[in-house]
């Protein structure tokens, strides 16, 4: 179980290849910065050095490119297996004395870093192995096809994990056992925001080339709006704007998780 004293670090997963999309997070995205980097620059920002982040990628070659890109962040570099991401998540935290961490995926643009860092209390009070966002129908946030939040989880429910099941996908998928398990391990799932928890035509992870696109265009309208948009401020910007929710309809047929 999580310790209540226990040094919690941040853990952002990303790699060079992916199936749908290969080099998706170094594709120019908005003033020539790649996906990559505004989500660095923004962590960079809102953290100011209260936790230690790591860059967790893979030994493959292509991932090369992550050695500079933390370097000039000022962020450490973890590398380990290329297709056991959970195993790449315990080697990781375990290299930097983490019993807890904040777990990120790199390819979500519009990440809402404070919300995600307000689950880090609640998961220290009340000793959880996992603490994240749901939405309508006790939905895990992570889940959705949202895109905004990431989820905290104990290296030592990881590492349960890891003795219970050899399965592959759960071991791609690092946390789905735990919450697939709930009554296995001491699971906190706290309701979304209100305008936006039953909203399950939303679609602003970036998957595809047709998601990349799009992100892109409504990034661009956002940011004239506001440099520092909030997240209900994008739902507002797409109820108005509801030929976006068309092409998100579309996009979440095709990529169902």
């Amino acid at each position: 179980m999580a310790k209540g004293n226990s040094p919690i670090g941040i853990v952002i997963q990303a790699r060079y290849s992916a199936t749908r999309l290969p080099g998706k997070l170094f594709l120019p995205f908005h003033n020539s910065k790649s996906i990559l980097d505004i989500i660095l620059a923004k962590f960079k920002a809102t953290i100011n050095n209260k936790y230690k982040i790591v860059i967790a990628t893979t030994t493959n070659k292509q991932d090369d490119k992550f050695i500079n890109i933390a370097q000039n962040y000022n962020y450490e570099l973890f590398r380990g297996s290329e297709n056991d991401v959970l195993q790449r998540t315990i080697d990781a935290a375990e290299a930097y004395g983490f019993l807890n961490i904040v777990r990120v995926c790199a390819d979500n643009p519009i990440y809402d870093i404070n919300r995600t860092l307000d689950l880090i209390p609640i998961h220290i009070q009340n000793n959880n192995d996992y603490t994240a966002y749901k939405l309508k129908g006790n939905l895990p946030a992570i889940k959705s096809h949202l895109g905004f939040w990431g989820e905290v989880v104990s290296l030592s429910a990881l590492k349960r994990v890891s003795l219970l099941t050899n399965e592959k996908f759960y071991h791609e998928h690092v946390t789905n056992f735990i919450y697939g398990y709930p009554d296995e391990f001491n699971v906190s799932l706290l309701e979304a925001p209100n305008f936006v928890f039953d909203r399950n035509d939303i679609r602003l992870t970036v998957d595809t080339k047709e998601d990349f696109e799009m992100m892109q265009d409504i990034y661009i309208n956002l940011v004239k709006l506001n440099s520092d948009f909030s997240v209900k401020e994008i739902i507002n910007f797409l109820d108005q704007n509801r030929h976006y929710l068309k092409l998100m309809h579309e996009q979440i047929e095709r990529n169902k998780k």
